[in-house]
C-alpha cells in the first residue's frame, strides 16, 4: 500500500468514526434502544411492522405479496405499502434474535452515517480534497431532510444508494467503468433501491433523466460520453424492468387499491422561507422554530428543505466565482430546478399560502408523478448542496482564504447540527402479549382496534402479540380505496362523533365481519362513552376494554 493510498484510508475511517459519532451523539444519545423506538407519531409502529413480518411469512410460507392481517376482509398487497422488503429479509435473522424494535432503531441510526459516508466519497471523488469531501457529506448525511425524514419514514431517510449511482455514472463518463460494469452496477444499485422504497425507485429514475438532459445542453464536451451513458441507462433500466417483471404485473393488478387525497402535492411541499428557518428538529430550530415553521405546510418530517444562511452564502460565493465554468453553471442550474420543483405547484411562503403558479403545476396532470410529494425532492437538493459544497471548500490554494472558507463550512456545520432525536416509549399493553389475546378471544379473531388507524399504535401491538389476530382497519399506510366510503373510518380516525356515528359504526363492523372492538390504552372518553351507549357486552381484560360484538351484527 502506498503513502497516499495510506493516507486516503485514514481519511475514510476517520469520516466513518467521525458520521457514526455523530449519529450516537445526537440520535440515540443514550436511550435504550429496546425499550424506546426511534422517532415520533405512529409512522415508525408500520415500519417496525413490516420488519417483523417478513420473517414471520417466510417462517410461516405465507404469500410475500400480500397480507391478509390488516383490513379484513380485504387485505393488503405489501408492494403497494412502505413495506422494505430488502430490509425486511436481509436483516430477518437479526430481527429473530434483537427484535424488530432494536433493528428499527439500528437502521435509524445507521441511516445518516451510510448516507453520509456514502456521499463522502462521491464528493471526494469529484473534489479531491478529503476535508472537503467530509464536509460534503455531512451536508447530505446530517441533512435537515435525512433528520426530518429519520423522524417517521425509515424508507425515506436510507438515502445513501443515490450517491452510489451517481458514482456509478461519474466512471463511466470518466472512462474507468466499461458499459457492462456500469449496468450491471446501476442495475444492482436500483434494484436495491426499489426494494427499500419505490417512491425513490421514481424519484431517481425521474430526475436521473432530468440530470442528463440538462448536462446534455449546458455540457458540450461531456455530449459524446453523455450519449454513452444513456445507451448503458436505457440497457441498465431494460434489465431492472426485466427482473421486476413478475412483481411489476402484481403491483398493476392491484394498483386499484391506493387512493390517496389530492390536496397531498399541493400541501406537502417545501415552504420558501424553510430553507433559510430551521424547524424543531435541528438544534437552533429548536430554540426559535415557533416563530416561522409553525405555519408552514405538511408536517414536522416533510419540512426538511432548511440549509441555513452559511450554506446560502457558500451557493452564492460558488456562483459568483464560477458562474463562466460549465460544470458550475451545470450544479447550480441543477440545484435551482430541483429547488424550485420542491416548492410544488403553488408557492408557499412562511405558511402563507400565495397561490403563484409554479412550473411542477404542470407535472400535476401526468400519472403517478402527480401524485408525488414535492417536498421530498429536497433529498436531491441535498446531495447537489454537498457536491457544490466540497467544490467550494476545495477551491482555493491560498491560505488566508482557504481558512476563511473552512470557518464559513465549520459555521454551515453548525447551523445544520441536528436536535436530539425524537424517541418514543414503547407502547407495551398486557393484553396483547403473545397469546394473551388467544386466549381471552380464540385462535384468530378479527379485531377493530381502537386509538383506530394511525391515531394509535395498533401495528405495534399486533407485532406484539406475534400476529396472532387480524384487523378490520390497522395502520400500514393510507385505508385502501376500497374502504375509504366507509365514514365510520374518519370518523374513528379524528374521534369525532357525528350524528350518524353510531349507525357508520356498526356498519363498518358488520360488512368487515367485526368481531371484537378492543378499546386500548389512549382510547378517548368520548369514544368508550360511546362504546358503552351500544351496550354490547364488554370485559375489563387486563389495560383495554374488549366490545363483543353482536352476532346480529357480526353474522
Amino acid at each position: 500500500m502506498t503513502q497516499k493510498s495510506e493516507s486516503l484510508s485514514r481519511w475514510h475511517l476517520g469520516a466513518l468514526a467521525l458520521y457514526a459519532a455523530l449519529a450516537v451523539l445526537f440520535i440515540n444519545h443514550g436511550v435504550n434502544l429496546s425499550r424506546f423506538i426511534a422517532g415520533q407519531g405512529t409512522d415508525p409502529y408500520l415500519f417496525v411492522w413490516f420488519l417483523a413480518w417478513w420473517p414471520h411469512a417466510l417462517l410461516h410460507h405465507l404469500n410475500l405479496l400480500y397480507t391478509p392481517l390488516v383490513w379484513q376482509p380485504l387485505g393488503a398487497p405489501v408492494l403497494w405499502l412502505t413495506s422494505i422488503p430488502l430490509l425486511g429479509i436481509l436483516l430477518a435473522p437479526l430481527t429473530y434474535i434483537a427484535g424488530p424494535v432494536v433493528v428499527y432503531n439500528l437502521i435509524i441510526l445507521a441511516a445518516p452515517v451510510l448516507s453520509a459516508t456514502s456521499a463522502y466519497f462521491l464528493c471526494l471523488r469529484v473534489s479531491r480534497n478529503p476535508l472537503a469531501a467530509i464536509f460534503g457529506g455531512y451536508l447530505f448525511g446530517f441533512s435537515s431532510y435525512e433528520m426530518a425524514q429519520g423522524s417517521a419514514t425509515l424508507n425515506q431517510s436510507l438515502t445513501f444508494l443515490l450517491p452510489c449511482l451517481v458514482i456509478v455514472a461519474l466512471r463511466r463518463l470518466s472512462g474507468e467503468a466499461g458499459r457492462c460494469q456500469t449496468v450491471i452496477l446501476a442495475s444492482v444499485t436500483m434494484l436495491a433501491e426499489f426494494f427499500i422504497s419505490q417512491e425513490v425507485f421514481t424519484m431517481i429514475a425521474v430526475f436521473a433523466g432530468a440530470a442528463w438532459l440538462l448536462a446534455y445542453w449546458l455540457l458540450a464536451s461531456a455530449r459524446v460520453g453523455l450519449r454513452g451513458l444513456l445507451g448503458d441507462a436505457v440497457i441498465a433500466g431494460s434489465l431492472t424492468a426485466i427482473i421486476m417483471a413478475p412483481l411489476l404485473v402484481e403491483m398493476f393488478r392491484h394498483a386499484h387499491y391506493l387512493n390517496l387525497p389530492a390536496i397531498w402535492p399541493y400541501y406537502f411541499v417545501a415552504d420558501l422561507a424553510n430553507f433559510i428557518f430551521p424547524t424543531g428538529l435541528t438544534w437552533l430550530g429548536g430554540h426559535w422554530d415557533g416563530l416561522v415553521t409553525k405555519h408552514m405546510p405538511g408536517i414536522l418530517q416533510e419540512q426538511g428543505a432548511y440549509i441555513g444562511l452559511p450554506v446560502v452564502f457558500i451557493l452564492l460565493s460558488y456562483m459568483r466565482e464560477m458562474r463562466h465554468v460549465p460544470a458550475a453553471k451545470y450544479l447550480l442550474t441543477l440545484w435551482l430546478s430541483l429547488a424550485v420543483a420542491s416548492l410544488g405547484p403553488q408557492l408557499w411562503v412562511a405558511g402563507i399560502f400565495t397561490g403563484v403558479f409554479l412550473p411542477w403545476a404542470i407535472v400535476m396532470h401526468l400519472p403517478l408523478l402527480g401524485m408525488a410529494l414535492p417536498a421530498r425532492f429536497i433529498l436531491f437538493v441535498s446531495l447537489v448542496t454537498a457536491i457544490i459544497g466540497a467544490f467550494w471548500l476545495a477551491q482555493t490554494e491560498m491560505q488566508p482564504l482557504r481558512w476563511r472558507r473552512r470557518a464559513l463550512s465549520a459555521l454551515a456545520c453548525l447551523a445544520l447540527l441536528p436536535g436530539l432525536h425524537p424517541w418514543t416509549q414503547i407502547p407495551a399493553a398486557k393484553f396483547f402479549a403473545p397469546g394473551e389475546v388467544q386466549a381471552q378471544l380464540g385462535a384468530n379473531p378479527r379485531l377493530l382496534i381502537l386509538p383506530f388507524w394511525r391515531q394509535g399504535p395498533s401495528s405495534y401491538w399486533q407485532v406484539e402479540n406475534n400476529f396472532g389476530f387480524t384487523q378490520t382497519g390497522g395502520y400500514l399506510g393510507f385505508p385502501p380505496k376500497a374502504m375509504q366510503h366507509f365514514n365510520a373510518i374518519w370518523e374513528m380516525a379524528g374521534n369525532i362523533q357525528v350524528p350518524d356515528f353510531p349507525a357508520n359504526f356498526t356498519s363498518f363492523c358488520e360488512q368487515t365481519n367485526t368481531q371484537y372492538v378492543v378499546a386500548g390504552p389512549g382510547t378517548s372518553a368520548e369514544m368508550l362513552a360511546f362504546l358503552a351507549d351500544l351496550h354490547w357486552p364488554s370485559r375489563q381484560v387486563d389495560d383495554v376494554t374488549v366490545f363483543t360484538v353482536p352476532r346480529t351484527v357480526h353474522g
